[in-house]
C-alpha cells in the first residue's frame, strides 16, 4: 500500500517528526545527567524525563494522526481555505534575533542581548517605530533582569554592566 502525502500533510509530517525527535533527544540528553549524591525520590531528571515523555507521546500521537489524514486547519481559516504560503524573509529576521542573543548574551549581558532580541522580532513582524519599539525592549529586559536577579535570585549574566548592576554573574 502506497500513501499519497500531500504537500500540506509532508510539513506536518516535519513539525510532528522534529517534536518526536526532539522528545528522544532530551530523555537521551537527560540520561546522561550528572546526579548529585543523595538525590532524593524526586531528582534533577524528573521534569527533563516528564518533558520527553509528553513531547515524544505528542509528537508520535501526531504523526498517527497525520497518517490517519486528520490534517491541522490553520487558525482563523476554514476547512478548504487555501493555505497561506510561509513568509521567510519574517522568520529569518525573527531567526537572527534570536541568534543574536545567543551569541550576545555571554559577550553583553542579558539586558543588551534580550533587547536587541525584542527588538529584532518587533522589527521581523513590521514594526517599524524604531525609537518606540528600543524603548520598549530595553524597558522589558530591564524589567525581567531585576525580576530573576533581585526578585527570584537567579543570577544572568551582567555582561558590560557587572559594577551597575550587579548580582549577575
Amino acid at each position: 500500500m502506497i500513501l499519497k502525502i500531500s504537500k500540506q500533510a509532508k510539513g506536518e509530517l516535519a513539525f510532528a517528526s522534529s517534536l518526536l525527535l526532539l522528545g528522544l533527544f532530551v530523555a537521551w540528553d537527560t540520561s546522561r545527567m550528572e546526579i548529585p549524591q543523595g538525590s532524593s525520590i524526586i531528582s534533577p531528571q524528573t521534569f527533563p524525563y516528564m518533558v520527553a515523555a509528553f513531547t515524544s507521546l505528542v509528537g508520535f500521537g501526531l504523526i498517527i494522526d497525520i497518517l490517519r489524514g486528520r490534517l491541522g486547519v490553520p487558525d482563523g481559516d476554514e476547512p478548504g481555505d487555501p493555505v497561506i504560503p510561509t513568509n521567510y524573509k519574517t522568520m529569518a529576521i525573527v531567526g537572527l534575533a534570536i541568534a543574536l542573543h545567543v551569541v550576545l548574551l555571554d559577550i553583553t549581558g542579558y539586558v543588551i542581548a534580550a533587547a536587541v532580541c525584542f527588538f529584532g522580532t518587533s522589527y521581523g513582524f513590521g514594526s517599524r517605530k524604531y525609537l518606540k519599539d528600543f524603548g520598549i525592549s530595553l524597558t522589558f529586559a530591564l524589567i525581567v533582569y531585576f525580576s530573576f536577579t533581585k526578585g527570584l535570585h537567579i543570577n544572568l549574566p551582567s555582561g558590560f554592566f557587572e559594577g551597575i548592576l550587579g548580582n549577575g554573574k
